[in-house]
């Protein structure tokens, strides 16, 4: 099953500020001036003795550093904590389309438990557009606590919103996995390697009207709907 996987990248830039120098004259010391200096120089070395002689570089240890009282959030804890594994594929042929559900944490929270709720039973991914709050850690919190210990599959990819024109949340999308990742120059998949119904209605009553409906997708709707229930497809 292909999932679609969101990378974040961030850039910093660094700008570096160049100073001028100006040379001044100076007058050069004297032979004799040298060498009363180094005589001094040597004075002072013998006088330090061997026990007082410092690592000219003094490197802090960072083990001594006080330690902060909590834990920085691990990322790829959060981040596992809600992308659980997917229902065995080993139940579907491989060339059966994928079926996806776009969310939004905008949505109602009943209407987030049932999508939830449904796609275990169905193995639909949840696809959501971006981070709540502009916070990952905030965005594992909540997706842990609303698919829990259901085997159910959530995904953050903001590209496939355009990629299959979903411009309202919640839409069910059964794509076809080969065809729908060739993209065209408007940003979009091809219109006959995807079929969408939009609205918020269960996943049950989408899958029965693109088997009514769309005769090309009959096949793929019927063996999700099968799962849905409960049945072997």
């Amino acid at each position: 099953m292909n999932q679609y996987r969101c990378g974040v990248l961030i850039a910093a830039s660094i700008a570096c500020s160049v100073s001028s120098i100006a040379w001044a004259q100076a007058v050069l010391p004297s032979d004799g001036d040298m060498r009363v200096a180094r005589q001094r120089m040597e004075e002072a070395l013998k006088g330090m003795g061997p026990a007082r002689v410092a690592n000219p570089l003094s490197v802090p240890k960072t083990d001594a550093l006080p330690k902060p009282v909590a834990k920085s959030p691990d990322i790829s804890q959060i981040a596992e904590s809600y992308r659980h594994a997917s229902p065995p594929r080993s139940e579907m042929p491989s060339d059966i389309p994928e079926l996806m559900v776009f969310v939004s944490f905008s949505m109602p929270k009943e209407a987030l438990e049932r999508i939830v709720a449904q796609s275990e039973k169905s193995g639909a991914v949840l696809v959501l557009r971006g981070l709540k709050g502009n916070s990952l850690s905030r965005m594992g919190e909540e997706l842990a606590a609303l698919v829990g210990k259901r085997n159910v599959t959530a995904i953050i990819h903001p590209p496939a919103f355009k990629q299959f024109k979903v411009a309202q949340v919640p839409a069910l999308v059964i794509a076809r996995s080969g065809q729908a990742t060739k993209i065209g120059e408007d940003g979009c998949a091809a219109p006959a390697s995807y079929i969408k119904v939009d609205g918020d209605v269960g996943q049950d009553y989408a899958l029965d009207l693109i088997e009514r409906q769309a005769p090309n997708w009959a096949e793929a709707a019927r063996r999700y709907a099968a799962r849905l229930a409960g049945a072997r497809p």
